[in-house]
């Protein structure tokens, strides 16, 4: 009589990440992260900086670079990230308003209402059932 053991490594269940929150990484990698990032260093780079522009130009790179961050860990379900992600969007929202107050840019109503987008994926029910687990 032969025994024979099998020594097959215990399998982790890995749970699927919504499609909210798929979405809420890609709006704030690609268009509140990434393109704002290059954009805020090409507009420094190419038109003078002048008393308030300095503001928007300090404020801007470090908040997009700590979307790209935020973005990439957001699938992993930690209610700190998630805090984060959330801060970032106030944070947005906040810069949006000072580009359109201060400055007069209406783009910052496109970024706004990608905000907006972002902040209601997260509040979804299946993205905040992520966060929870």
């Amino acid at each position: 009589m032969t025994t024979t053991t099998t020594t097959e490594a215990p399998t982790t269940a890995r749970r699927r990440v919504p499609i909210a929150v798929r979405g809420a990484q890609l709006l704030l990698l690609v268009p509140l992260g990434a393109f704002q990032l290059v954009a805020t260093i090409v507009f420094s780079i190419v038109m003078p900086l002048h008393g308030k522009d300095y503001i928007a130009a300090g404020w801007a790179p470090v908040m997009a670079l700590a979307c790209i961050v935020t973005a990439l860990r957001l699938g992993r379900g930690s209610a700190r990230t998630l805090r984060t992600a959330l801060i970032l969007l106030a944070a947005q929202t906040a810069f949006c308003l000072l580009k359109l107050i201060a400055f007069g840019e209406s783009a910052a109503l496109v970024f706004l209402a990608v905000t907006a987008a972002c902040a209601g994926l997260l509040a979804l029910p299946a993205a905040r059932r992520h966060f929870r687990a």
